[in-house]
């Protein structure tokens, strides 16, 4: 394997691995820096042990899926799905400079910043008792500006810290000591972050700001706040999403244009029978200013779903048949 492509394959690993916070359960929002207002966390180890994980993987089984995965172990000395347990990014704003993912898990630490050490631009910061690396994101390399470069840390014996700005980096870490000031639990206090048996929980603040005038986030032009979980409660696959608009009278709309949706899915699923299915599933209400839209089904039902969807792209013309 060329340098290059082995920090590109570590930088994608430390980007995408989820990891574990607190034992693989919950958002512990005291490892969430103070002014943060979006977080996200991604409780790998819970997907992996629910009805829904489990057919996902028995499928991807059948696809050479483990020996892949053994191939990855034997340059990374980790299993990426047995090994690592959740990951929580978080940041202020769309500002990637100021965003930072936490990861933990079983891996081999010194040998992925060896692997990162081989990069050409790949330098180390001293911070007191603190080391940092540095390097080049290769995938992120822009012909027309300057090379994206990330940084990286260890904690402990089992985390890793990750940014693409230094100081969001190292003020991290100061959270984690207990050095600097955390969210706590004034920050983030929607539900969605203590919904039982979810695998991947979102909150964030001032969401008006986030979505920054862009065409695609209209509907969240005065949103408020935002949580969303989605997860599996004993064999029920569920995804709760809650917006609190600025007024009733927006979260009123809000809900209109979201019915539209639902209907407009309901009527096109006429020669889809899974996207009615889906769509009929769909509850919304619109109370005291927020927008609650629910979706429960059977993780047997979801997996169907999701073969007969990954079925259909995968017999596409021109589509790359799954590894």
């Amino acid at each position: 394997m060329k340098k290059s492509m082995t920090v590109l394959a570590v930088s994608v690993l430390l980007l995408a691995i989820p990891a574990r916070l607190g034992r693989g359960g919950q958002l512990l929002k005291n490892q969430v820096g103070a002014g943060a207002n979006w977080v996200a966390h991604l409780n790998f180890d819970q997907l992996v042990k629910s009805q829904l994980g489990q057919m996902i993987r028995s499928e991807l089984a059948k696809e050479g899926l483990e020996e892949q995965l053994q191939g990855f172990q034997m340059i990374f000395s980790f299993n990426p799905i047995d090994d690592i347990r959740d990951v929580t990014i978080y940041g202020n704003g769309s500002d990637r400079e100021k965003a930072v993912a936490m990861f933990e898990g079983k891996f081999d630490k010194e040998k992925l910043v060896a692997l990162v050490q081989m990069n050409p631009q790949y330098k180390e910061i001293k911070d007191g008792d603190l080391v940092v690396h540095s390097w080049v994101d290769e995938n992120k390399k822009d012909p027309n500006g300057p090379d994206q470069r990330m940084y990286g840390c260890t904690y402990k014996d089992n985390m890793v810290v990750l940014g693409a700005g230094l100081e969001a980096v190292k003020k991290a870490v100061d959270v984690l000591k207990g050095s600097a000031p955390s969210a706590g639990n004034s920050m983030f206090k929607q539900p969605a972050l203590k919904a039982p048996g979810a695998f991947l929980q979102i909150a964030a603040n001032a969401v008006n700001d986030l979505a920054d005038h862009r065409n695609e986030a209209a509907v969240f032009e005065k949103t408020d706040e935002l949580g969303a979980a989605v997860g599996e409660n004993n064999g029920i696959f569920y995804v709760n999403l809650s917006l609190r608009a600025e007024s009733d009278e927006v979260a009123q709309n809000v809900k209109k244009l979201l019915d539209g949706i639902i209907a407009f899915l309901t009527l096109a699923g006429g020669q889809q029978p899974a996207l009615t299915e889906l769509a009929g599933k769909l509850k919304l209400s619109a109370v005291d200013r927020t927008v609650a839209i629910s979706f429960e089904s059977s993780s047997e039902s979801v997996f169907a779903l999701l073969k007969e969807a990954w079925q259909t792209q995968k017999n596409k013309p021109g589509q790359a048949t799954a590894p």
